[in-house]
């Protein structure tokens, strides 16, 4: 199949491609063709059926946000570890990355 599309969305798609948001154009398309139709099914649905409509297993799935991630990965550090760091870690940021002298607080 060969898709023509006017070059302002043909320079999307490259450049969307290029950032490494998508492996290829077909994958980027296929995507959101896939989430155009979910939304269609879900538009047209009843009520009672959009719940088993959104946990489709064919659209891709969702990531978490970075935050929820880091959470997670709090959660692995032991608190013996989270005890050794330095409690003026944002005062003295320049000591403790660069090594330069720490500053008088006042």
């Amino acid at each position: 199949m060969t898709i023509h599309l006017p070059s302002d969305l043909e320079n999307f798609v490259r450049a969307e491609v290029l950032s490494g948001h998508f492996a290829d154009e077909d994958a980027m398309i296929a995507e959101i063709l896939r989430e155009y139709f979910r939304h269609q099914r879900l538009s047209q649905a009843e009520p009672d059926t959009v719940a088993s409509l959104s946990a489709d297993s064919s659209s891709p799935p969702k990531r978490k946000p970075l935050w929820e991630r880091a959470a997670e990965l709090r959660k692995t550090v032991p608190e013996e570890e989270w005890d050794k760091l330095p409690t003026d870690g944002a005062e003295q940021l320049d000591h403790y990355i660069y090594g330069s002298p720490k500053r008088t607080t006042s």
